[in-house]
């Protein structure tokens, strides 16, 4: 096992900065999950810690072990950092058999041939691919294929192991399988993990830790839930799956949270890092998986937007409604059960759970400037 220390990380790819001075660190035997879009720095940081890019400036320890600094011209090669790195392609020679691939880190490493055997044969055991071992990658199945990469990648027992979006060319239920596989292999063998992925299941699935990437930044970080439940900003909240946003006012603080008043006088309760000030305007986003929805019958109804279901549409395993007051716009999933006695044009109420209407800093990226709101409108 080994830790990592990154500090002031940066590097630029022509005009366009990648990583701007990160800084971060992972305990021995941590599973970090790198989340982010596309182009937000988490591969390049990923390649940074591997070796594979180097930086303009800052510091990467491996341990104790300075494996690039910039101010002293250290920047040694990816195979003096004793580490595996499993790629998004399988990377697997397809003329050489399960074992041959396998077997070929340690090969360079002029291992001998006994320990290669009984190392190769521990591994893939390990990987439940031992039965396999004289087939070709081509007469396997796509979760076999990545098996045989991952095994390759700790069968030279590396002090750290590095991902890179492994499962994005895997269907859904071989993500979920080989997700448990990974989790399963990292901690039998005790490794540091660096995972990188777009994927928020595969971040839930695997990560002790979470480190939300935008613009070459590290914008929030903490365990899954801590960041999938209550994000910083907008723009972390909409990565992470919040998909209604709100631009409301402050009421006054309610328990532990802030009432905040939505569109046309509706009010809600939400909570958020910091209290804003009564009359302010802050930006509120809720998961519309998470609104209930039910006919109104003119009762007031606290914690709640009421309005009118301008639409109604089946998508599958959900329903999406669409509920308006005339100034803003509320979208709720929700299983068919629970949408029979809503229709088009009734009056009804959207309730979030308590704590899952949350106040975040900036605005959803592309949002139109509207008084009221910031949500995208969605019609049948």
């Amino acid at each position: 096992m080994t830790s990592i220390s990154i500090t002031n990380l940066h590097k630029s790819f022509g005009t366009k900065t990648v990583l701007d001075h990160v800084s971060l660190e992972v305990q021995d035997g941590e599973f970090v999950c790198l989340l982010g879009p596309s182009g937000c720095g988490k591969s390049t940081l990923l390649r940074a810690i591997a070796g594979l890019e180097s930086p303009e400036g800052g510091t990467v320890y491996l341990g104790d072990d300075a494996v690039f600094d910039g101010d002293n011209g250290i920047n040694k090669a990816p195979e003096q950092r004793k580490l595996g790195m499993v790629f998004q392609s399988f990377a697997l020679w397809p003329h050489k058999t399960v074992f041959e691939n396998v077997a070929y880190p340690l090969k360079r490493a002029k291992t001998p041939k006994a320990e290669i055997l009984e190392r190769v044969r521990e591994t893939l055991v390990m990987v439940d691919l031992w039965d396999h071992r004289d087939s070709y990658p081509g007469t396997l199945s796509g979760g076999q294929q990545q098996r045989v990469a991952l095994a390759r990648a700790v069968v030279p027992r590396p002090r750290l192991l590095l991902l890179d979006e492994p499962l994005s060319s895997l269907d859904t239920n071989l993500r979920a399988q080989m997700r448990r596989e990974i989790r399963r292999i990292q901690q039998h063998l005790g490794a540091t993990a660096v995972y990188v992925t777009h994927d928020k299941e595969d971040a839930g699935g695997l990560a002790d830790r979470v480190l939300v990437l935008q613009d070459g930044k590290i914008v929030q970080q903490g365990a899954p839930r801590d960041v999938f439940v209550g994000p910083k900003t907008a723009f972390v909240a909409e990565f992470v799956g919040f998909d209604n946003f709100f631009e409301a006012t402050a009421i006054g603080p309610d328990g532990a949270g802030t009432t905040v008043e939505i569109g046309n006088g509706n009010r809600m309760h939400a909570v958020g890092l910091t209290a804003p000030m009564p009359g302010s305007k802050v930006t509120v986003a809720i998961r519309s998986r998470l609104v209930r929805v039910s006919p109104h019958d003119g009762t007031p109804t606290p914690n709640a937007f009421v309005g009118t279901v301008i639409s109604k549409a089946h998508l599958g395993d959900d329903v999406e409604i669409v509920i308006s007051d005339g100034a803003a716009e509320i979208v709720a999933r929700v299983r068919p059960g629970y949408a029979r006695e809503i229709e088009v044009g009734q009056q009804a109420v959207a309730q979030p759970p308590e704590g899952t209407c949350v106040i975040v800093d900036g605005i959803r990226k592309g949002a139109a400037s509207t008084p009221t709101s910031i949500s995208a409108p969605v019609h049948a």
